[in-house]
């Protein structure tokens, strides 16, 4: 599915999230600075946004290794990545979060954008993610969540599982993709409950932030 819709997936989500996708990874990126010659694995990295905001915004010699199944999503990042600059500091791997094809403790920042949602396990995967975290190192993940605010709550589902998807249609994109998307956040654990997962992964000081009402979390985790 992220194969088929890598053509039109910028371009939507930009639009469809009236660019608040945008301002939601500088604020993950931010949390996520790497100092100088620091290293981070980007989960899902997908097209590679995420990755390039968190590089601008890093010290001299910090590098992005981007993880993803679907080789579409992340020939399109390596694309981007020459046409910013960035190809000496950005590299991809083909693989799965469930089994991250790289050595305890390899990397300083684990962060990913939109990831968490399509993953089978999360217990496994927080593992794993804190299993390649150097001590004290950092995951800082970005996630669609549930607004708790009962009104808004509501008129955010109501554009999610009804304009989003014939929204999308309409804009040349994949309709049963975009349906998948609130799909996706249904059984998806609210952040509070995330956060849980993660303690219960191991991680220390956990603590999350919640974006534009509550649509988006940023949650961060030590090793």
């Amino acid at each position: 599915m992220f194969d088929a819709i890598a053509p039109d997936y910028d371009r939507l989500n930009h639009v469809l999230s009236f660019g608040q996708d945008v301002l939601w990874r500088i604020a993950a990126a931010r949390r996520a600075r790497l100092g100088a010659a620091e290293v981070a694995l980007d989960v899902g990295t997908g097209t590679g946004d995420l990755a390039f905001a968190l590089l601008r915004r890093s010290g001299k010699g910090s590098r992005v290794v981007g993880l993803d199944l679907a080789s579409e999503m992340f020939d399109r990042s390596l694309q981007k990545a020459a046409r910013r600059g960035l190809q000496e500091r950005f590299e991809v791997v083909q693989g799965s979060v469930l089994h991250l094809p790289a050595p305890d403790a390899s990397f300083d920042r684990v962060v990913s954008a939109f990831t968490l949602r399509n993953v089978a396990d999360l217990g496994r995967a927080f593992e794993e993610m804190r299993r390649v975290l150097r001590p004290g190192g950092r995951a800082v993940l970005l996630e669609l969540s549930k607004p708790p605010g009962r009104l808004f709550g509501r008129l955010y589902r109501t554009y999610l599982y009804g304009v989003l998807p014939r929204a999308a249609y309409l804009l040349g994109g994949d309709r049963a993709a975009y349906a998948y998307l609130p799909d996706s956040l249904t059984p998806f654990p609210d952040a509070a409950a995330l956060a849980r997962q993660l303690q219960g992964a191991g991680f220390r000081e956990v603590r999350y932030t919640l974006l534009t009402f509550g649509i988006a979390a940023i949650h961060e985790g030590m090793r």
